[in-house]
């Protein structure tokens, strides 16, 4: 089983707007199933997708995550609250906020848990789920590929409650 460095910290809140996020819903074996995607988002000026790595590898170890194919793996990272889904990484004061489609909120609710994935190469908008798949199949294969399951977890964060102080 493949263990993420402690040299890939959870980044903080600075660092979100260079992921990108992909929520969708497919059908699964047990009836739908709810995915979350996280890839570099379009690099700034100066930047490479490259220097994004250790931040998205930091993501992958907050949430628990494997290379594709090693046993199953559950973390409890997924937050739902009043409307609004964020996976909680680790980071003592940050959380990654999950836009979603229509029916993936209250899927997500209903199966209490969410497939999760890290990619670290930048991925293309379009092409639907087709291009979903070829992208996480290249990536499994080129190794650049963390995946696993997270649940929901019905307490608030520490760090939410202090927010309200």
């Amino acid at each position: 089983m493949t263990v993420l460095s402690a040299r890939y910290a959870p980044p903080g809140p600075e660092f979100m707007d260079r992921v990108s996020v992909a929520a969708w819903v497919e059908p699964g074996l047990l009836g739908p199933e709810c995915h979350v995607l996280l890839t570099p988002a379009r690099p700034r000026l100066a930047e490479s997708v490259e220097r994004y790595r250790p931040g998205l590898l930091g993501i992958a170890r907050g949430l628990g995550l494997g290379r594709p194919g090693e046993p199953y793996r559950l973390g409890l990272g997924l937050l739902l609250v009043r409307g609004i889904a964020s996976l909680d990484y680790g980071h003592w004061d940050a959380t990654l906020n999950v836009p979603y489609p229509p029916t993936w909120y209250a899927t997500a609710q209903r199966q209490g848990r969410v497939n999760v994935a890290v990619g670290l190469s930048r991925r293309e908008l379009g092409g639907g789920l087709v291009a979903v798949h070829e992208y996480l199949a290249d990536m499994a294969e080129a190794g650049g590929l963390w995946t696993g399951v997270t649940a929901w977890r019905r307490t608030i964060p520490a760090a939410w409650l202090l927010r309200a102080v």
